[in-house]
């Protein structure tokens, strides 16, 4: 839902000062869980005011009618569950700020654990003989926002980056962060169900792609199940690992060069089973397991090369 020619409803704050307006909003989130309401809070007014509380405080700002208005907007829609990102049209990830809707997963802070590890892999690679001559090349598959493939262009200015996604209105809204953050990234359309070997390998091949089993739905918080897209988040329950499997062949097949990593994110309870599909196969080394800042089973990365 958008808020384009809705209008916000009473009650109003008493007085258009930061210190009657605050407790205001928090009040008007009374359908919001308790332990979240503060932190959307503040999260609504920075953003609506453009400044942070210790500014408002410095200047005494005063607040528009225009600015109560969409702040009572903006609440209205988070009780009735809409995630405060779609809200806003925004999330921040890695220090970008990126624009999201209902097309695409929202980035997760654990996503940004995952690039960090593999911007370090990429650093190593590119100070050692292994990355061998010509430009530095990453892929981004399941790309969605784009989130991934533009952190890493961030923290990888030489690198050729390359996002890889199935769906054209993600496509429009990566290309569209693209040129928000000025970070130069190439966005293609491809199935990785369906995928072939490109004619040159990649140094480093990274994906977020579904992984969720359909059985799980019920468990999760309306907000995702209600507002994300279910392709990008759903799998058989008789195949969680198939977007793995295809991850795996892409690269053994040509996707990937020898010496080059390949880093997934992953169910937590199926991290194992998908750094073992790696060490079965025998093709690959370095398997491990990154851990979130959670402490769970988050992440697969692997280097190719013969054992």
């Amino acid at each position: 839902m958008t808020s384009v020619h809705r209008r916000g409803q009473g009650p109003w704050p008493t007085s258009n000062v930061d210190s009657v307006v605050s407790p205001w909003l928090h009040s008007r989130l009374g359908r919001v869980e308790e332990s979240e309401r503060s932190g959307m809070a503040r999260w609504l007014l920075d953003h609506v005011s453009g400044e942070t509380r210790g500014t408002r405080i410095v200047q005494d700002m005063r607040w528009t009618e225009s600015q109560l208005d969409r702040l009572a907007v903006f609440a209205e829609r988070l009780n009735e569950g809409e995630p405060i990102q779609h809200v806003l049209g925004e999330a921040w990830f890695d220090g970008l700020c990126l624009k999201v809707n209902g097309d695409v997963l929202i980035p997760r802070p654990e996503t940004e654990e995952l690039v960090a590890a593999m911007a370090t892999k990429a650093r190593e690679m590119q100070k050692s003989s292994d990355a061998g001559a010509g430009p530095f090349r990453v892929v981004d598959w399941c790309t969605g926002s784009g989130c991934v493939a533009l952190a890493l262009k961030k923290r990888l200015p030489s690198a050729e980056v390359l996002g890889l996604e199935w769906s054209a209105s993600a496509l429009d809204m990566a290309a569209g962060n693209a040129a928000s953050t000025g970070l130069e990234v190439v966005f293609e359309s491809a199935d990785l169900l369906n995928a072939t070997p490109p004619t040159e390998p990649f140094h480093l091949v990274v994906s977020n792609p579904p992984y969720i089993p359909e059985s799980e739905r019920d468990t999760l918080h309306a907000r995702v199940t209600d507002h994300e897209p279910e392709v990008a988040l759903f799998v058989p329950d008789d195949n969680p690992l198939v977007f793995y499997r295809a991850l795996e062949a892409w690269c053994a097949s040509g996707g990937l060069r020898q010496g080059g990593w390949l880093g997934m994110e992953c169910h937590t309870e199926k991290a194992a089973e998908v750094a073992d599909m790696l060490v079965a196969s025998g093709g690959w080394k370095h398997v491990e397991i990154l851990r979130d800042l959670q402490g769970m089973d988050r992440h697969v990365v692997a280097c190719l090369g013969l054992p």
